[in-house]
C-alpha cells in the first residue's frame, strides 16, 4: 500500500513537473524537453568596417574585418588570410566549421555546452531591431539563432553563455559596436530561452529546423551573400 506521504510527494512531483511544461509552452510552444533556462551574459562579435586593415582589430580583437585596399573592400578572417570581399565564399566572416556567420542569426558557445547547428529561441530577442539598411540586414527579430561559432573556452564556460553576430560595423568603441549590437547584448543577457532543434535528435521539430533554414537563406540572398546562403544546412 502506498502511504499518504509518498501520494503527496507523487502529486506535488505532478504539479511541478506541469508547471515547467506550461512554462515552456509560455516560451515557445516548441521547446525541447528540459531545455528551458536563463541565458547568461550575452555579448557580441562583429565584422569592423575600416578604411585600411588594422592588425589589432581584424586579427587580435574581431578576427575578421573589412576594408579598403586601392579601393577595392579585402575581408580579412583569421585562419583563411586575406582576399577580396567580392571573391569570398563568406561575405561577413566564417565560423569554427569554415562555415558562413549569418549577421542577427550566428550565435558562438562553448561547443562543452551546446551543440553546433541547435536552434535556439530567445524570447526577449522577439521584436528587437537588429542589422542596418547599410548592409542589407536590417529585420525586426523573431527570437530564433543558430549556434555556428565557437566562443573562446576562457570565457564561454557554460550553457547559455552567447556571443551575438551582429555581422558588419561602422561605429564602434572598445570592442563594442554601438549601432544597435550593445542594446541587444544588454537585453538578451540572464533572460529565458530554449533548444527548439537539436541535431542529435533531428526528427523532433524538422519542419521548424527547415522553416528556419530556408528564412536564413532567404535573408542572405537579400543582403546579395548568395553564398552564405547556398552554404546554409543544418
Amino acid at each position: 500500500m502506498i502511504s499518504m506521504k509518498k501520494l503527496l510527494s507523487i502529486a506535488l512531483m505532478a504539479l511541478s513537473l506541469s508547471a515547467l511544461a506550461q512554462q515552456q509552452r509560455s516560451i515557445h510552444p516548441n521547446c525541447l524537453q528540459g531545455s528551458l533556462t536563463n541565458t547568461k551574459q550575452v555579448t557580441h562579435y562583429m565584422v569592423p568596417l575600416l578604411k585600411d586593415y588594422d592588425h589589432q582589430i581584424c586579427h587580435n580583437m574581431e578576427g575578421t574585418c573589412i576594408y579598403e585596399n586601392n579601393g577595392e573592400p579585402y575581408l580579412y578572417n583569421y585562419g583563411h588570410g586575406h582576399s577580396r570581399l567580392s571573391e569570398a565564399r563568406c561575405k561577413s566572416g566564417y565560423g569554427n566549421r569554415s562555415n558562413c556567420l549569418h549577421p542577427c542569426r550566428t550565435v558562438a558557445a562553448s561547443m562543452k555546452h551546446h551543440r553546433f547547428g541547435e536552434i535556439l529561441f530567445i524570447k526577449e530577442l522577439v521584436g528587437l531591431a537588429c542589422g542596418n539598411k547599410r548592409d542589407g540586414t536590417e529585420m525586426i527579430h523573431d527570437g530564433f539563432v543558430v549556434v555556428g561559432d565557437t566562443g573562446s573556452p576562457r570565457y564561454f564556460n557554460a550553457v547559455g553563455r552567447f556571443d551575438f553576430f551582429w555581422g558588419r560595423c561602422v561605429r564602434r568603441k572598445n570592442g563594442i559596436c554601438l549601432e544597435g549590437a550593445a542594446t541587444i547584448s544588454q537585453k538578451l543577457g540572464y533572460t529565458p530561452f530554449c533548444k527548439v532543434w537539436d541535431p542529435q535528435n533531428p526528427g523532433v521539430n524538422g519542419a521548424l529546423k527547415d522553416q528556419f533554414v530556408q528564412k536564413v537563406r532567404e535573408e542572405a540572398r537579400a543582403r546579395g551573400d548568395q553564398s552564405a546562403a547556398d552554404d546554409f544546412s543544418l
